[in-house]
């Protein structure tokens, strides 16, 4: 039996006025990644932290950093 597809998904996240893409931070989050690393992202965690307008990301299970929502 043939696997149905799964729907798009877009994530967005609204706080103090702002709407954020949730795509667009998990971009970012890579492309800062892929400026210092060169191995392939199997996994990626993100923390969004609207009090701080950020968003602290995890890498194949390291620490990697921040980006601005």
């Amino acid at each position: 039996m043939a696997a149905k597809n799964e729907p798009v998904v877009n994530v967005v996240l609204q706080y103090d006025g702002k709407s954020v893409d949730v795509a667009d931070v998990s971009k970012a989050a890579r492309d800062s990644w892929k400026k210092n690393h060169k191995d392939e992202i199997k996994e990626l965690n993100l923390y969004l932290k609207s009090e701080e307008s950020k968003a602290y990301y995890v890498i194949n299970g390291v620490e990697a950093g921040s980006v601005e929502m």
